[in-house]
């Protein structure tokens, strides 16, 4: 089961202070030391957001550690549920940790502390990059796109983060994916008004890396970290025959409803999406519930898992090369440029058309098309869309020329964000800040090192 038997439900209902039956005479000569701990709770909990949470833990080690406890966790979100008014943050960071819609902070830097402190830790040369997210977890690498070894599991907001074992081969390019089997807490609501906070303390990560072969095969070796285990294996998996190998370009990995994604294009200009669920691969208990991972072998240090990624290709006739461009409201979104017209594409992916398995989907008739407005783009060669704003399905991001430019689909109005960015620097991450940030994981003693940051 995921999550494990430390999963831990804190229920809460409203109640009613007791502090009025106390004598004026008395509340005037109480100190805020001398409140018992479920009386701090009741005051600390009912601060507007974890920035100032975290604030006041450097009061005095009592605040530290009434509000690092799970009843203060339980209360604080109890309150933020029942408030409905502090937003969970949604925001896109670039490779190099920038950040251009200052939502994370006032700086357009959000992770350069953390950057700061990891290479100050585990004496780097330079700072690493983004290569992948999950929710408000980051995960960061010392070498950038090619040859990468040594990563990093961050959160930003804490400063905490916890070195990955390095893979047991390093290979020129192999497309990374990251990926949580629980958010670390959720929140539900009963009819009396009260609410169920499920914390997931023992919640796993999984590192994926895709290894590319040069020639069309019909297998695909994965190597695959677990967070619970602290140790990388190196499985392979059933894919449809021919439609893999290093010359087919894999784009950044997204998440989503529980599965790993990954978009290239093959021979022919048709694109795919592969999808795997990496809880599901190499798990003894997953014979139970689907036969594709119901046969599993050895060859040498490899295991040999019969485990069927969902592939879908997209069934284009006018040869569109579609792109992740984000999701919003649980629907992915897709799109294509055409530089000849300055127009974009846009089509909307369903919960159910992607669990159809494997498959064709249909792009004709299903594509919205929009213009750009000629003189954002005029004169410019490279012209990319980056993301979806995670905020407004009517706002684009888009990389013209060397600029970062925010675009309304609806008005077409259209600004300048950053200037002069190098393309290669301008690659977008989605980050979800919750109202309580997730802890980094901790890793089995023996996958642990020097420079741990928890």
């Amino acid at each position: 089961m995921r999550g494990g038997d430390s999963t831990k439900r804190i229920y809460c209902r409203k109640s009613q202070s007791t502090l009025g039956a106390v004598p004026a005479s008395e509340l005037m000569n109480i100190e805020i030391d001398d409140l018992p701990d479920v009386v701090l709770v009741e005051i600390l909990c009912r601060l507007p957001c974890y920035k100032f949470v975290s604030k006041c833990k450097c009061v005095s080690k009592r605040w530290c550690n009434v509000m690092s406890g799970p009843y203060f966790l339980g209360r604080f979100l109890r309150l933020q549920s029942d408030r409905e008014q502090t937003p969970i943050i949604r925001t896109l960071i670039t490779n190099r940790g920038e950040e251009f819609l200052t939502r994370m902070s006032s700086s357009t830097k959000p992770l350069a502390l953390l950057f700061e402190r990891l290479m100050s830790s585990h004496h780097l040369e330079q700072e690493p990059a983004v290569v992948a997210t999950y929710n408000d977890l980051v995960l960061c690498c010392t070498t950038g796109d090619y040859y990468q070894r040594d990563y990093y599991i961050c959160n930003p907001c804490t400063i905490q983060w916890v070195p990955v074992p390095p893979p047991p081969r390093v290979y020129r390019y192999t497309p990374v994916g990251f990926i949580c089997d629980l958010p670390y807490y959720s929140c539900t609501k009963d009819d009396q008004g009260g609410s169920f906070i499920q914390v997931n303390a023992e919640y796993r990560c999984r590192i994926v890396r895709l290894i590319l072969r040069k020639r069309s095969v019909s297998k695909l070796k994965v190597q695959i970290f677990s967070s619970d285990t602290g140790e990388w294996i190196t499985s392979t998996i059933s894919i449809p025959s021919g439609f893999i190998s290093d010359t087919v370009p894999l784009e950044r990995s997204f998440s989503y409803n529980g599965m790993l994604y990954f978009v290239g294009d093959e021979a022919g200009d048709q694109n795919f999406l592969m999808g795997l669920d990496p809880f599901m691969i190499n798990n003894s208990n997953s014979a139970l519930s689907l036969s594709s991972t119901s046969l599993n072998s050895t060859n040498g240090d490899d295991i040999i898992d019969h485990y069927k990624c969902r592939f879908i290709r997209f069934d284009d006739p006018d040869s569109f090369i579609l792109r992740y461009l984000g999701e919003y409201r649980g629907c992915l979104h897709m799109c294509d440029y055409h530089y000849h017209t300055s127009t974009f594409f846009v089509r909307e992916l369903k919960e159910e058309e992607m669990h159809g398995g494997a498959g064709k989907l249909c792009l004709e008739g299903m594509m919205k098309d929009y213009s750009l407005d000629i003189k954002m783009v005029l004169g410019y060669d490279i012209v990319d869309l980056q993301f979806l704003d995670p905020n407004n399905e009517d706002i684009l991001y888009m990389y013209v020329g060397k600029d970062i430019v925010r675009y309304n689909i609806q008005t077409r109005d259209w600004l300048k964000l950053v200037e002069n960015i190098p393309y290669r620097n301008s690659f977008l991450f989605p980050i979800v800040l919750p109202w309580w940030p997730t802890p980094v994981p901790r890793l089995p003693p023996h996958a642990q090192s020097a420079g741990i940051n928890l």
